[in-house]
């Protein structure tokens, strides 16, 4: 069930429609959280009744669902889950739209659309703009690759746990930065993020990036190599060469997206065999 979940979450994210604001506004995780915290006020509360509890419910209604019925109802709202977890729109489908215009020659376009989807704002041939899209966009493709880890894993409970710890330990910032919460994250991204950079492994540059992570595989993540240095040595691209055109920027990105996409293939197998396993 979980894996016929993920397939169709990762087609309908696909699909170029217009989305609830609720599944796709890009702040519903914060939102949820401010709307605890504006009936139990900031702090501690809000991550064990708006985090943990929910995720003990959801655990506790996948177990008590049973039989045919009772499995399609899982269906039905693990989608809507992971969605709302997810994002209703796909990143892969921004990229490709940045692709599009890119390669119509309208940086304006492109500018106004990394804007709108990845919040990056200044020149496309600058070399530091394309730098920080790259940087977005993996950020946001890693956080679904953990969604994607633990919901396979574990199954919903996990994956809305993690999530949602993420989007606290974000809202609460600086001010909450050496809480417990702050290290669970760091411990439940870690082995997505490794198995991540395994993944860019295969679907590239396997010696390159074997190198690359010498002596940071055990490392936490603020610790260890950049998501975005793997992915460039990967490609074979470390983007060291200081053309900052638009025309190298595209060649780039679409590289990118292959790269990711090959890694989610990747995953999907790997998905399938453990559910196959277990």
């Amino acid at each position: 069930m979980k894996f016929l979940v993920l397939i169709l979450v990762l087609g309908l994210r696909r699909l170029d429609t217009s989305w609830p604001l609720w599944l796709a506004n890009p702040q519903r995780h914060q939102g949820w959280l401010q709307q605890w915290g504006n009936r139990l006020g900031q702090g501690q509360r809000v991550w064990w009744l708006a985090v943990l509890l929910p995720a003990l419910l959801i655990y506790a209604l996948t177990c008590w669902l049973d039989g045919f019925w009772g499995q399609l109802v899982v269906l039905l709202l693990g989608v809507i889950l992971m969605l709302w977890l997810a994002g209703g729109q796909s990143e892969f489908r921004h990229v490709d739209e940045l692709l599009v215009r890119g390669r119509m020659n309208d940086p304006e376009g492109f500018a106004a659309l990394a804007t709108d989807e990845f919040d990056v704002t200044g020149t496309p041939d600058d070399p530091a703009y394309q730098s920080a899209l790259t940087e977005k966009i993996l950020a946001r493709e890693q956080q679904l690759f953990i969604a994607i880890f633990w919901l396979v894993l574990l199954g919903f409970a996990a994956a809305f746990l993690v999530v949602l710890n993420r989007a606290w330990v974000t809202r609460a910032g600086d001010e909450q930065a050496n809480h417990w919460q702050a290290r669970l994250d760091g411990w439940l991204s870690w082995p997505a993020n490794r198995l991540l950079v395994l993944s860019m492994a295969l679907a590239g540059d396997f010696t390159a990036v074997m190198e690359k992570m010498r002596g940071h595989w055990w490392r936490q993540e603020h610790s260890g190599q950049p998501l975005q240095q793997v992915a460039n040595v990967a490609l074979e691209d470390s983007q060291a060469s200081g053309d900052g055109s638009l025309s190298a920027a595209l060649d780039h990105l679409e590289s990118l997206q292959g790269l990711l996409l090959r890694c989610v293939a990747i995953w999907l197998i790997l998905a399938a065999l453990w559910i196959i396993v277990i």
